[in-house]
Formats: C-alpha cells, structure tokens, sequence
C-alpha cells in the first residue's frame, strides 16, 4: 500500500490529483485546510492524504499503457467510476489472453484416449505387458475375479508400507485361514484364499485409522484472540514487525467494528484503515527548536552525543543558528574531548558543567546564543542518588528547556519501557529514536507511543552528520511500519 500527501487550492482540486496519481480506487485518510500563508503561493490550501494498493497501482499502470494520446487525455477527464470499468476490462482482456494462450490442447479425457490413439512416442515408452493364457473355458465372471484381486492386491501392497505388522488377533485369524490352505486349495483357487486374507488386513487397517485424530487443519493467525480470518493477515504483519500483541488486538477490534463485512474482506480496506489508525494514534512534537535549551538524556549506548551532534549541526548549517555544546557528563572517559572536536569543527562555543552554580554563569556569556545543547551522562537510574544527580545538574527553565529522551530502536519493549519509565520522572517533552536503519523491527517506535504517550521529535537514520537526520513525521512511521519504501526500493529494482 501507498499513501501520500496531495495539496490545492481546493478539494475538487485536490481529489484531481488524488485520482490522477493514485487512480480512481484510492482511498482518503485524511483532510484538512491549511492556512497561515504556508501552501501555494502563501494562499490557503487543501491537503489530502490519501492511500491505493500496490495491486491497484499496478492496475492503473496496466491500463494506460493502452491508451494513446488522445485517448489518455479522454480518460483522465473521465468520473472515476468510468476510470475503474476501463481498468477492470483491461485487466479481465488480459486474464483471458493469458489463459488463452495456457488452454489445453485437447479437451478430451486423458483416460478416454485409447492405446492406439497415443503417440509413438509414448508406446515406446511403455513396457510390454505379459498377457497371461485364458483357458478358453474360463468364464466371464472368473475373469472379473481376477481384475478384482489384482486391483486389491495392488492396493494391499500400497498400504502396507504405512502400517505396522498385524496385531496378536489378527495373526491368530490368519494362522486360521494357512490351515485351510491346503483344503481349500481343492475346493477353490489358492488364489481365492490370499485374496480374502488381504481383504482382512485392509478392514483391521481401516479400523485402526479411524482412531486416529482426523484433525489436519489449524488456526489461523490471531484466532486465540479473537481475531477473525479477514484480519489474519494484517495481524501476523503487524508482529512481523514488532507491535505487541496487545496493541494489535486492540486495533483489529476497532476495525472489525468500524469496517462492513463486505469490506473486511478487502485487503485494501483493512490496509487504508490501519494507516489511518496509526496516523490518528501518532503523536508528534511541535517547535522541535524553539527553546534556548535542549538536553538530552537517556540510557548509555543509545545515541545522545550522536543525536545531539547532528540537531547542533542541521540548526548551524540548514537554519543558520547561532549554538553552543555543554555537557555534564564528567564520568565518561572521553565525552568531554569528543564533544569538544565536534564543536571546533561546528566553530561553536563549547563548556563542561560540573556542578549546579555554573549554569549561572554560563547562561550570562552564552545570553545571545539562540540554542545551548546539553549531553547528559547515560545512566540507568537505577538509584535514587543518580536521579537526584540529573535532576540537580539540569539547566534552568529560563528561556525555554526541553528534555529529549534517545531511545534505540534495537531495544527490546521490555527494556525500553523499563528505562523509559525512570526517565519520565524527569519530565520527558518527547522521544528521538535512533539505529532505525539497523533493523526492520520498527513497531517499537507505535508500542512506545501506546506505552507513555509521548510525542517524537526525529529519527537516526544513519551515521552520517548531519544528512542522517530526519524530523519526525506521522506518514514516516506509517511507512516504516508497512514497509513501504522498502517495497517501492525492490520495484525499482525488479523494473
């Protein structure tokens, strides 16, 4: 599934768009007036985001790659439901040349063509059959009994390869018909009593499987929970990707009641809703920049002097900021050089904070510095004396303070949720997660929002400074989640 953002100066506009690029089976998620003089031109705008199926797409593409020009400029004029007949004839024209063109040579039954009717090829193939002498007295019902006990023994030898030896009863039956071997081979064919003895050891084998559990099918994804078979697949997607179980049951409730039974069986339906739910249930930060101070905390190995270096650089090199770098973590061996090298190369004031008193002193050099950026020392907090000690080393309000905690989405839930729940005592304004190309499990990042509601703030994409960064966006965690780009990467690769 595809979803993207359209903008116009008016719905109709924008609707023209939708179906000019998506086609007329897309599927609105949302809607909204832009204004404040961003948009077009600085005019009031429309933006519509909008979804399709990878299906449909291709559909689309199938279609107007039969139309020339003047027949392309016809249908892009044309309603949307003339649009989507067109396109379902085009694809049911193409089904049939296909299976046109895989038909069978002949419709006549394969058992229905006789020995002579068969190719050479075929009899050449086929060993010689030795055809036993019929005294010419034997009888046609003779003749039928003899097809009868090839068929069963042929049958017999079959099954016996899935079976075990006969038990102790069945051996004293057939210990009872060898006795009548020799007796009954004057009165009938010998023949006769194997068939019969056979026969026997067929219906023991019968009877013995009927008691095994003739129970070969099994649940469907997410049936434990309720979950129906329409939505099996969306639920074993969304674990793929690492979205608790919990979350996921409660989504797919909402939509088995929000969608018509007609429509949950469409994947494309399902597929627009649960975008459109994880839109709805992503919260986002607002003025990631506008106070003076930014600090950044969270558990060691995660990121902050990375996340902190690359926000200092995009606010230096793409917003023409005036910063400065403060860190107080003075028990790393090593921070404190680092940060130092990263802001001579930045040229930007750098300083050590190690105790409450110097922020006073600081804050009067650094007055007309639009943005101070503050590493923390990675801690677990696992103690109160270490959440006094951040808590005490904090800058001051003045100004505007915000609390950036980094978070690894090569975490566990688990882990995450425990550290994060510490950290939270210091008043977290949002979340950055980092290492989101490492790994494909991105559902930490929804199970993180469900967890503690906490807006995020950007994303770590790479090692690179500053171009691996990236502001967070609603549409980023929908595309992360489905895999989108990942998929659209692989089409352009197969073309």
């Amino acid at each position: 599934m595809q979803v993207k953002k359209f903008e116009a100066r008016s719905m109709k506009e924008a609707l023209e768009m939708v179906k000019a690029n998506l086609g007329p089976e897309a599927i609105i998620l949302n809607a909204k007036d832009i204004r404040g003089g961003f948009g077009l031109a600085g005019e009031k705008s429309v933006e519509v985001t909008a979804a399709v199926s990878e299906e449909m797409l291709r559909k689309k593409a199938l279609a107007e790659k039969k139309l020339n020009q003047v027949n392309r400029d016809r249908y892009s004029g044309a309603p949307a439901k003339k649009q989507k007949e067109f396109i379902d004839r085009i694809f049911e024209q193409q089904r049939r040349e296909r299976d046109q063109k895989m038909r069978k040579i002949t419709s006549t039954p394969y058992i229905d063509i006789s020995d002579s009717d068969q190719p050479s090829w075929v009899q050449e193939l086929t060993p010689p059959q030795k055809v036993p002498t019929v005294p010419s007295e034997e009888t046609e019902g003779v003749q039928a009994k003899k097809r009868i006990k090839g068929a069963a023994a042929r049958a017999f030898d079959g099954a016996m390869d899935f079976f075990k030896e006969e038990e102790t009863e069945q051996e004293k039956v057939l210990q009872t018909l060898g006795q009548r071997n020799e007796a009954a081979a004057e009165e009938e064919d010998y023949e006769i009593l194997r068939l019969k003895k056979e026969i026997y050891r067929l219906k023991k084998m019968v009877r013995n499987f009927q008691h095994v559990p003739q129970t070969f099918t099994t649940l469907h994804p997410g049936a434990d929970e309720g979950i129906p078979f329409e939505l099996s697949f969306m639920y074993e997607k969304l674990q793929r990707v690492g979205v608790r179980k919990a979350f996921v049951v409660t989504a797919l409730k909402e939509l088995e009641n929000a969608l018509s039974r007609e429509r949950l069986k469409k994947k494309a339906f399902v597929s627009a809703w649960m975008a459109k739910y994880i839109l709805d249930h992503t919260r986002i930060a607002e003025n990631r920049t506008l106070n003076k101070y930014h600090v950044f905390v969270g558990p060691s190995g995660h990121g902050k002097t990375a996340s902190l270096v690359k926000l200092a650089s995009h606010m230096v090199i793409c917003e023409k900021k005036s910063v400065a770098i403060v860190t107080t973590d003075t028990r790393k061996l090593g921070a404190a050089e680092q940060l130092k090298i990263y802001a001579q190369i930045l040229n930007v004031p750098f300083a050590v904070i190690r105790r409450k008193q110097d922020w006073q002193i600081l804050d009067q050099k650094l007055a007309k510095v639009d943005a101070i950026f503050v590493d923390s020392p990675g801690m677990n907090l696992k103690a109160i004396n270490e959440t006094d000690f951040l808590r005490d080393i904090m800058p001051p309000e003045t100004g505007g303070r915000s609390i950036h905690y980094v978070q690894s989405a090569l975490a566990r839930d688990e882990a995450a949720f425990e550290a994060a729940s510490r950290y939270k005592m210091l008043g977290i304004d949002d979340v950055i997660f980092t290492n989101i190309d490492e790994t494909t499990h991105h559902g930490i990042i929804f199970n993180f929002q469900q967890k503690f509601d906490i807006p995020l703030h950007s994303f770590g994409i790479g090692t690179q400074i500053p171009e691996d960064f990236e502001p967070a966006t609603k549409e980023r965690v929908v595309d992360l989640i489905f895999k989108l780009t990942n998929m659209r990467k692989q089409e352009a690769i197969n073309e």
